[in-house]
């Protein structure tokens, strides 16, 4: 019976390995909604192109100055009774458009961490698995080919 179990939990988490590594490939061809050209000056000066930037500090520090300039923005609304400000922006894109970039490029500078764990993950599983888990898998992986 311990058999049985033992098969069934490694059989979910390989299952689950897989859907992880199918979320890693979505995640290395990010849709960028900015021009993922940042500055911290709004005459567009010292350019940061968050598509390439690797570097995770500079990317939570430009997460951090739009959440700065965007308590600023709001606080000066309120002091000037502003009832309804229009949307704050940064180079022509709202804050939430640059957050959904950087999270994106975020996802994309760790994959490499996230697969090197995955992989490790995966030959743990495989060096447990029964020889009729092993069969009833490849049973599986063939009938679907035959599809």
């Amino acid at each position: 019976m311990a058999k049985v179990t033992t098969d069934n939990k490694t059989l979910e988490l390989i299952k689950e390995v897989r859907r992880r590594k199918d979320e890693i490939a979505s995640a290395e061809r990010p849709q960028y909604i900015t021009n993922c050209n940042f500055s911290y000056s709004e005459n567009g000066a010292n350019i940061i192109n968050i598509h390439v930037e690797a570097n995770v500090g500079n990317l939570i520090r430009i997460g951090a100055f739009l959440l700065e300039r965007t308590s600023q923005y709001d606080e000066a609304a309120t002091k000037l009774g502003v009832i309804d400000p229009p949307l704050f922006t940064w180079a022509g894109y709202s804050v939430k458009d640059w957050f959904s970039d950087l999270k994106s490029r975020l996802a994309k500078v760790q994959i490499a961490a996230k697969r090197r764990k995955l992989e490790e993950l995966e030959t743990r599983l495989n060096s447990i698995v029964s020889p009729e888990l092993r069969a009833q898998m490849e049973l599986e992986a063939i009938a679907e080919e035959l599809k």
